[in-house]
């Protein structure tokens, strides 16, 4: 009778292998602490474009006008960012140090903006994933969601941002931040009822040389049809006879 042949220790230690896999994953399966998840990758908000950069600027101001007042009024369509950039550099004015150079308020708003995105990705409270192709050239207010840049721009309002940060002049201003929030807001709404799209090129003429070139857009989304006159003439009384 033949005997077996022993198995080389290649060959054991192959099996033993195959032993130990076999167990580490019976432990596994059968443990009742599953094995840790990844931890998720911190949002990223990377500044495309500097502060300074006038892309920049423009996207951040279009994504404010679009989350004032919704795209289905055209607010984008009538260039509101536009009006608001102009009224910023043109109809506030803010000198530097020394009585320098005035500010380009525009571009120290839009940087306002940013750091209060920043602060609401730093405090975890951003639950829409940013999306940086809806407004390419901005920075971290332009990624946040509409919902999202409203709560940036609460912290701002009420100061729960490093107010040491912000731009020039903002910086360490609450007062200074609070009053252009609110300008902006304003503005925006005077530029939009006021039809200044309208004005075509002469928009950003001087009053005495604007003119009208093109229809009210905003009459046609509400059907008005126009002024008619003589709606104020005297047209009769409602009674034909009074009593004492």
């Amino acid at each position: 009778m033949k005997l077996p042949e022993r198995e080389s220790s290649s060959t054991h230690q192959k099996k033993r292998s195959i032993l130990n896999d076999i167990k580490q994953s019976l432990t596994t399966f059968v443990s009742h602490n599953p094995p840790s998840l990844p931890t998720p990758a911190p949002i990223q908000l990377p500044l495309k474009a500097s502060q300074t950069s006038i892309a920049h600027t423009q996207a951040t101001f279009m994504a404010f006008v679009d989350a004032v007042i919704p795209s289905t009024l055209g607010a984008l369509d009538l260039r509101l960012d536009d009006y608001l950039i102009w009224g910023l550099d043109h109809y506030i004015s803010i000198q530097g140090e020394w009585g320098g150079n005035k500010i380009q308020l525009s571009s120290a708003t839009a940087g306002v903006l940013d750091a209060g995105a920043k602060q609401l990705v730093l405090s975890g409270q951003v639950l829409e994933t940013p999306n940086h192709s809806i407004f390419p050239e901005g920075g971290p207010f332009a990624a946040l969601s509409i919902n999202n840049r409203f709560e940036a721009i609460h912290l701002l309002e009420n100061g729960r941002v490093d107010m040491e940060s912000l731009p020039s002049p903002f910086q360490g201003n609450i007062g200074l931040v609070q009053n252009i929030l609110g300008n902006i807001h304003q503005m925006l709404l005077l530029g939009y009822y006021s039809e200044w799209f309208s004005l075509g090129t002469t928009r950003i003429a001087p009053p005495e040389n604007r003119r009208i070139e093109r229809p009210f857009m905003t009459w046609d989304l509400v059907n008005y049809p126009g002024p008619a006159f003589g709606y104020r003439d005297l047209r009769g009384f409602l009674v034909k006879k009074f009593s004492e």
